[in-house]
């Protein structure tokens, strides 16, 4: 299961809920079907009855809960999504939970780090790299992620990308 939203508080009085969508395209989330919440110690599918935007906010209605009562249960909770339910991607694509964990090395097969997390800044991502002490002083590194010109390979099998032009980064 992937985490794809969060179910942040009640919304008025007829049990609406307001949510935020990790998607790239924040509607997105609702291409995918089902969508599940964990609760009572499993996933259940969570019947989305209606959703609508309200300026920045993203509210859904799920079927069956009419008041602000019932809707309580649902508060904090994450959204879930199958792995299956993700599109096939092609040539030099990738999602960011294959990507997370990552080791990085330089075209000399040196390990420089850990990918720790990753920054949209939407013309391309930016991998924050948690750094190997002992090759650099830097506790971070951050490598734009464009392939061919920072990025040589990727290895998603054995979790391995190789970095190009490694000077630029440190």
């Amino acid at each position: 299961m992937l985490i794809t939203g969060k179910i942040i508080k009640s919304y008025g009085i007829l049990g609406w809920l307001e949510i935020v969508s990790f998607t790239e395209n924040k509607e997105t989330i609702f291409k995918y079907s089902p969508l599940y919440i964990y609760i009572n110690k499993k996933y259940e599918v969570i019947k989305i009855e209606k959703w609508k935007k309200n300026k920045k906010k993203i509210l859904i209605k799920i079927f069956d809960i009419t008041n602000r009562t019932k809707s309580q249960k649902f508060v904090k909770k994450n959204i879930f999504i199958k792995n299956s339910s993700l599109p096939k991607l092609g040539n030099n694509e990738y999602y960011w939970k294959d990507i997370i964990k990552c080791k990085i090395f330089n075209e000399e097969n040196i390990y420089l780090g850990k990918i720790n997390k990753i920054i949209d800044i939407k013309t391309y991502d930016i991998l924050v790299i948690k750094t190997n002490k002992k090759q650099i002083k830097k506790k971070e590194i951050l490598i734009p992620f464009i392939i061919k010109k920072y990025i040589k390979n990727v290895d998603l099998y054995k979790k391995k990308i190789i970095i190009k032009n490694y000077s630029h980064f440190v």
